[in-house]
């Protein structure tokens, strides 16, 4: 499908000729094209977000609370 070829950026210049007159035509591929984007901008949010704050690496606090808990254990 070239316009998943266009997403990777691997698109030649007469492909790209191509694609535009393809979507000139067809709502379907219109929307696709659409949703892929609105798609990707979500994931590449999410990446962005569990990469600054990821949810498995414990806080210092919660370090230490369960450090003092096994402690208490022994």
């Amino acid at each position: 499908m070239l316009s998943l070829k266009k997403e990777d950026g691997k698109i030649s210049l007469g492909e790209r000729a191509r694609l535009i007159i393809h979507l000139t035509f067809c709502d379907a591929c219109r929307q696709f094209i659409k949703q892929s984007d609105i798609i990707n901008k979500a994931m590449k949010q999410l990446h962005d977000k569990l990469y600054k704050h990821p949810p498995h690496i414990l806080s210092a606090e919660a370090k230490e609370k369960m450090q003092q808990q096994l402690n208490s254990h022994l």
